[in-house]
């Protein structure tokens, strides 16, 4: 049975295990700077590439106007790992190691991904593009200097929604898969918009209701978590997170929890 792993707090747990929800933040808001912009810089350098240098401002062009709008669109994602109790995602992504990491049943997260409108995709850090079929067909409009603004903006839809699937390399040890809204209409698929209000920030994100969805595809809501994993410096025992989960109807999940056995230390 194939796992993905979901580092986080054990507020977040709550949201996920106890009312059923997972949030989908915006990807242009994460801690890659390059989010969504490495595809498409690497994807223009190499439509460069396949070109005479007297075209490349024509290049230039043609993505200045088909991406005018590009800083307006955004990507939302909820982020899981291939790695199992792993020191890097634990300092990351779970509070220095003090929250907790949830085990998702891949086949069941990707079914759930399909029917929300937030398929479960693989990340991607390669930065070799120059293979893809999308990077010939720019390189002939621009070759043949074709007006057909329909074909292009097609195109340039595509190379956008493709975007959130590739990373910068020195990501890799991250081993992502996302589940990861298309960059239109998300409010058509997801709903309204929620916030996040912090102290110096307000954060935008969409909720994908899990437990309604399982419901709908007949999957025992239970059964679509594999492992419940507490931080090595986490302060919560499997005692008290056993008792939680059992006063709050999901006390199938007791028998699931383990301990961490990575020998992180915080400082």
């Amino acid at each position: 049975m194939e796992n993905l792993y979901h580092y986080t707090d054990f507020n977040a747990m709550r949201g996920i295990i106890t009312n059923g929800e997972i949030w989908l933040w915006n990807l242009r808001r994460m801690n890659d700077s390059q989010e969504m912009l490495y595809f498409i810089k690497k994807l223009k350098s190499a439509v460069k590439n396949c070109l005479d240098c007297s075209l490349h401002e024509k290049v230039e062009t043609l993505f200045s106007e088909n991406l005018k709008d590009f800083d307006r669109l955004s990507s939302y994602a909820s982020c899981f790992s291939e790695y199992s109790d792993d020191a890097a995602q634990w300092a990351r992504y779970a509070k220095n190691g003090m929250g907790i990491c949830i085990a998702f049943n891949k086949e069941y997260l990707a079914k759930i991904g399909e029917a929300g409108h937030a398929p479960l995709c693989k990340v991607s850090y390669s930065g070799d593009v120059d293979g893809l079929e999308i990077v010939s067909e720019i390189a002939a409009i621009v070759k043949e200097g074709e007006k057909d603004n329909d074909r292009i903006k097609e195109m340039f839809n595509r190379l956008i929604t493709s975007s959130p699937l590739f990373k910068h390399p020195s990501f890799i040890s991250e081993k992502e898969y996302r589940l990861v809204s298309l960059p239109y209409n998300v409010n058509q698929y997801l709903g309204e918009p929620h916030f996040f209000v912090e102290e110096t920030n307000i954060k935008k994100y969409y909720i994908l209701k899990l437990k309604e969805v399982c419901g709908t595809l007949g999957i025992h809501y239970a059964d679509l978590f594999n492992e419940i994993c507490i931080g090595p410096e986490a302060k919560v025992t499997r005692e008290v997170l056993s008792d939680y989960f059992d006063s709050t109807g999901m006390k199938e999940l007791c028998s699931k929890i383990k301990l961490s056995e990575c020998p992180l230390r915080r400082f």
